[in-house]
């Protein structure tokens, strides 16, 4: 169809005189020409160019199709080459409105409601090479023609009864079916978040009891059990002549010793790995400025 469509053209521009030689030949289209309400309608401009004359890529077109309205911008497609270029706009047409809806045959009553559309011609311009000259040409849509969806029978009926036999009910549903009440369930889903929110708070709550204990235990005045261990471990050490526990236990003391006693710490560390052996007074000076008394049984591992 677009080639004949373009061979038309070619011979039209071919055979006209050099004088009166026709720098662009338009043809305006419809596809279907008929067709249904509420059905796509596609319209098509083309344009075939002398290239010698006029440049293709400075086309302009304009076109109305009220009551239709355009699904979206034109689609523009250029083909051929040399001398002769076609550029070819596609729209696609829609019309929903009471404006589009056929009309009730008067000539016969058997006949489908339609309505036929007549619309302006298709404005083309486009400019030459050099851009000084400008072209005009105009592309005449033939009438479009809607037709119902109703059938003649249908459409006689509805003229004669004033009523639509609706093939599907349009009322709704008898009564919706729910194993369980909505608000049932509604109330249900509150209450179990009500529960995983209490839920959450008890967990919650113990994590961060089970946080503030060790700060707790840090605070001046409050040494740690493991002070109060690595303590009696140093003396239980001390009185069995082990050497060796007693640096370990002195060490694990000055890890252990609160944050506000460093130098305490510092102490305690090189007391632990000092050449000579770690002295009994010296630790015991020490736990005394931390605030921890050991019992005597303990120093002897009682």
């Amino acid at each position: 169809m677009r080639r004949a469509v373009l061979a038309a053209l070619l011979v039209a521009l071919a055979t006209a005189g050099p004088a009166g030689a026709a720098r662009l030949k338009a043809t305006a289209t419809f596809s279907p020409p008929v067709q249904l309400f509420g059905n796509t309608v596609t319209a098509r401009v083309s344009v075939v160019t002398d290239t010698t004359r006029v440049d293709p890529a400075r086309l302009h077109v304009i076109a109305k199709f009220s009551p239709y309205k355009p699904v979206g911008p034109p689609k523009e497609v250029h083909s051929g080459s040399g001398r002769y270029v076609q550029t070819t706009w596609t729209w696609k047409l829609t019309c929903l409105t009471s404006e589009c809806v056929p009309l009730a045959g008067s000539s016969s009553q058997a006949s489908a409601p339609s309505q036929a559309f007549a619309f302006p011609p298709a404005q083309i311009r486009g400019s030459g090479p050099n851009g000084k000259t400008t072209y005009r040409v105009h592309a005449f849509f033939p009438r479009l023609e809607m037709l119902s969806q109703l059938s003649p029978r249908e459409a006689a009926y509805i003229a004669a009864h004033k009523h639509i036999q609706w093939q599907y009910p349009l009322a709704p549903a008898a009564g919706d079916a729910y194993r369980l009440p909505p608000g049932l369930v509604f109330w249900l889903a509150v209450a179990l978040a009500g529960l995983c929110g209490a839920a959450a708070l008890v967990v919650g709550g113990r994590w961060a009891l089970r946080l503030r204990q060790p700060v707790a235990s840090a605070l001046p005045g409050a040494p740690t059990p493991y002070l109060e261990r690595a303590l009696a471990l140093f003396f239980w050490a001390n009185a069995h002549g082990d050497e060796t526990l007693q640096r370990k236990a002195l060490e694990r003391v000055a890890d252990e010793l609160p944050f506000d006693v460093h130098e305490l710490s510092e102490t305690a560390h090189a007391l632990a790995w000092s050449p000579e052996t770690p002295d009994e007074e010296d630790v015991q000076a020490i736990s005394q400025r931390a605030g921890l008394a050991v019992r005597p049984e303990e120093r002897n591992g009682g």
